[in-house]
């Protein structure tokens, strides 16, 4: 299997600035292709056997995956994913996961994935036309953005797409009213920041079968509460004052 991907680019190789609507296209059409229609969370093993081959606008890579070796920041410490490349393998680009080290955590395996998947797709190309080193690392602590600093839009855009392929708003609006009714939770329906209209659950956080409903949601799709929290919010399923700002 080969998969295409397209988006738009410089002739170096650089995406345009993307936002986060068509990062959230983007990711889910591509989900779509690869596991299909179904609310479910996404198979890391099938994942890795699906995106050995991509072609980026036009760009083959051969995605090498490894769940077996440790990863360390540039400080020493464990980190839990990193996407790299080689220019002496110029047409392959390498994502690790510390799997060691999230055993007992298949959510964070998950969205590590997803985001350094991210960074195989947006990033890399324009490194390996360029036959420059490039190297992503996911902290254990990611570093928390001072106010007023400016915005890392290569991270920015990875923690987008992250959010937008473990948890498409398409899925969570098919599923969030069963849910919600299953737990007896009131909701109507409004527009969302996209235009879509979209189920919403009026409750103040300290309510606890708000909370009950994420997480039933989150084992739904796969990912933590603090997760599925941010997708909650930024979806406009929710008030956006239950927002953790925490998606790993």
């Amino acid at each position: 299997m080969v998969l295409a991907i397209a988006y738009p680019s410089t002739a170096a190789g650089d995406p345009h600035r993307l936002s986060a609507q068509k990062i959230a296209s983007i990711a889910s059409d591509i989900r779509a292709r690869l596991f299909g229609v179904q609310p479910r969370p996404v198979d890391v093993a099938a994942l890795i056997a699906k995106t050995a081959r991509l072609v980026v606008n036009g760009k083959p890579i051969n995605l090498s995956w490894g769940l077996d070796r440790p990863i360390h920041d540039e400080n020493g410490h464990e980190a839990l994913g990193v996407c790299e490349n080689d220019p002496e393998l110029p047409d392959t680009v390498m994502i690790s996961i510390n799997a060691s080290l999230l055993a007992h955590q298949p959510e964070v395996i998950r969205s590590t994935a997803a985001h350094e998947f991210a960074h195989a797709i947006f990033d890399m190309p324009a490194a390996m036309g360029g036959n420059i080193r490039r190297t992503f690392r996911t902290s254990v602590a990611p570093a928390i953005a001072r106010p007023g600093a400016p915005i890392d839009w290569v991270e920015w855009r990875a923690d987008e797409f992250m959010g937008a392929f473990l948890v498409p708003a398409d899925k969570l609006a098919r599923v969030l009213p069963k849910h919600a009714s299953a737990l007896d939770l009131p909701f109507h329906w409004r527009a969302a920041p996209d235009g879509r209209s979209v189920p919403f659950v009026d409750l103040d956080p300290s309510e606890g079968t708000l909370g009950l409903l994420v997480d039933d949601l989150a084992e739904a799709f796969g990912v933590t509460a603090a997760f599925m929290s941010v997708r909650l919010a930024k979806g406009g399923f929710i008030g956006r004052r239950f927002e953790t700002g925490s998606t790993l």
